[in-house]
C-alpha cells in the first residue's frame, strides 16, 4: 500500500511542478514551452487517473470474465505496488479459479451423465415446445430407427405411428405400441427448465419380457395339460389292452355272428389302444418344450456355425436342387450354448427346405453380419412366404401348418434364443419368401 501511496504522491508532485511550469511559460508568452508543458500535464493527469482507477478496471475485468465465462485471465501486473495489491490479486485469482473449477466440475458431471444416458438400454428423448430435440441417446435412435434427430417431426418421416404416439401422450401417461419387430412402451414426463417446458420421453422395448411371460404361460399350460391327459389316458390304454387280451384269450364264439361281434370288439379296443398310445406319444413330445436344459455357454464364432450348417445341408441341397448360400459378411463371437443354437439354426434351415417354392431357382441364404452393434444371423428363402394371417401365430406353441408337424419347433427356437440372451424374429422377404433373424447379445 505504501508503494501505491508513494506513486500517487509522486504523480501529484509532477502535476504540480508541470502546472507551475505551464503558468510560468504562459506568463512569459513562450508558446513552445507552453505547448510542451500542456502536453506533459495532460499525460501526467491521465496517468494519475488510470493509476487511481486500476481497481475499478480489475473489478470490471473480473465481472466480464464471469459474464462471458472466460476464466483464462490472471491478475498480477501490479503486484509491485505493494502487499495489499498482491493480496487483492491473489483473492481475485482465487475467485477466477473457483469459477473455473465449478465450470470444469459441471462439464465433467454433464459428460458423465451423458455417457450414462448413451449406454443405457432405455431410449431417452427430450424436446421443447417447438419440437427441438434436446437429448436423444443411441438406444432411442436404434428403437426409432433413425440416424440423427434434430426435430421431433423427423420421427414422422420414418414412422408416423410412433410420432403420433409420442406427441399425443400427455405428461404422466404411458402407452404400448406393437410393431412388426418391437413392442415399444412410451412414457412421458414434463419438466420446467429455466422457464421452458421440456417433454422427456422414455422408450422401452418390452418384446422380450412379453415373450418370456407368454412362454411361461404356455409352459405352465402345457405341464397342466400333459399331467391331466396322461392321468386320464394311461388307465384307458391299460384297460383297453387288458380287455383286448381277455377278448382274444378267454371269450370264445359259438357262432359266426358272435365271432363277427368279437372281431369288431377287438378292432375297437385295438383302435382305442392305438389312439391312446398316439396321444401319450404326442403329449410326451411336449416334454422337450417345458424342460430345456440350462445353456452351457461359451464364446462361439458365427463362421463356425455357418460351417457346421454347410456340412449338414450340402448334400440335401444338391438332392433337392436348391441353391444354398452361406455368406459371412461379418464374423462375430457370441456367448451361447453351441448345441442349442445349432439346433435352432438346423430347424429353421430345415423349414426353409420344406416350404412351398414355385421359383425356377429355389434358393436359401444364410447370412452372418453385424449392424449398429447387433450380431445377426439371417436365414432367408425365396419361397411363397407365410400368409399375413398366419404370421402372428408361427411362434405360438402347438401351432403348425405342416400335416405331420408338432408345432413346437419355432416356439422352442424362440425359447432357446431367450435362454441364450438372444432373440428371433420373422420378416417377409421381398418380393417373395421369408426371413428369420437371429439376434445375439
Amino acid at each position: 500500500m505504501k508503494n501505491f501511496s508513494f506513486g500517487i504522491l509522486l504523480r501529484i508532485v509532477l502535476i504540480t511542478g508541470i502546472s507551475l511550469g505551464l503558468s510560468w511559460a504562459f506568463v512569459q508568452k513562450n508558446s513552445p514551452l507552453t505547448f510542451i508543458f500542456g502536453i506533459f500535464l495532460i499525460i501526467t493527469s491521465v496517468n494519475l487517473y488510470k493509476y487511481v482507477t486500476s481497481l475499478n478496471r480489475k473489478m470490471k475485468r473480473l465481472f466480464e470474465s464471469i459474464q462471458y465465462q472466460d476464466f483464462a485471465i490472471t491478475f498480477k501486473s501490479d503486484n509491485k505496488l505493494g502487499e495489499s495489491f498482491r493480496d487483492l490479486n491473489n483473492d481475485l485469482n482465487a475467485v477466477i479459479n473457483s469459477f473455473n473449477q465449478v465450470r470444469a466440475e459441471r462439464e465433467a458431471t454433464l459428460h458423465f451423465i451423458n455417457a450414462i444416458i448413451q449406454q443405457i438400454n432405455v431410449g431417452i428423448l427430450s424436446y421443447d415446445t417447438e419440437g427441438k430435440i434436446e437429448i436423444n441417446n443411441q438406444a432411442a435412435n436404434k428403437l426409432l430407427k433413425v440416424y440423427r434427430l434434430k426435430h421431433i417431426s423427423d420421427i414422422e418421416k420414418q414412422n408416423p405411428s410412433i410420432f403420433e404416439c409420442i406427441v399425443s401422450l400427455k405428461p404422466g401417461e404411458s402407452r404400448l405400441l406393437s410393431l412388426l419387430d418391437n413392442d415399444l412402451s412410451f412414457s412421458v414426463t414434463e419438466i420446467q427448465m429455466r422457464g421452458r417446458k421440456i417433454r422427456l420421453v422414455a422408450i422401452h422395448n418390452i418384446r422380450s419380457e412379453l415373450q418370456i411371460k407368454e412362454l411361461e404361460a404356455w409352459q405352465n399350460l402345457t405341464k397342466v395339460l400333459r399331467h391331466e391327459i396322461m392321468n386320464s389316458v394311461t388307465p384307458i390304454v391299460s384297460l383297453a389292452e387288458t380287455m383286448k387280451d381277455i377278448v382274444e384269450n378267454e371269450i370264445k364264439a359259438n357262432s359266426q355272428k358272435e365271432q363277427e361281434s368279437i372281431d369288431d370288439l377287438k378292432d375297437a379296443l385295438q383302435t382305442v389302444q392305438r389312439r391312446g398310445n398316439g396321444i401319450m406319444k404326442f403329449v410326451n413330445a411336449y416334454r422337450e418344450f417345458t424342460s430345456i436344459p440350462i445353456p452351457n455357454k461359451s464364446y462361439v464364432s458365427s463362421s463356425q456355425l455357418l460351417k457346421t450348417l454347410e456340412g449338414i445341408f450340402a448334400i440335401k441341397a444338391a438332392e433337392n436342387q436348391v441353391n444354398i448360400v452361406f455368406e459371412l459378411r461379418n464374423d462375430f463371437e457370441a456367448f451361447m450354448d453351441i448345441e442349442q443354437i445349432e439346433q435352432v439354426l438346423i430347424n429353421i434351415v430345415k423349414n426353409a427346405f420344406e416350404v412351398e417354392n414355385t421359383s425356377e431357382k429355389p434358393e436359401i441364404r444364410v447370412i452372418s453380419h453385424t449392424e449398429n452393434g447387433t450380431k445377426t444371423i439371417e436365414i432367408m428363402d425365396n419361397g411363397t412366404g407365410i400368409e399375413k394371417t398366419l404370421q402372428e401365430k408361427i411362434f405360438i406353441p402347438f401351432y403348425t401348418t405342416k400335416k405331420t408337424g408338432s408345432g413346437i419347433g419355432l416356439s422352442l427356437s424362440r425359447q432357446i434364443m431367450q435362454l441364450n440372451d438372444g432373440n428371433i424374429n420373422f420378416y417377409e422377404n421381398k418380393p417373395t419368401g421369408a426371413v428369420f433373424v437371429l439376434q445375439f447379445s
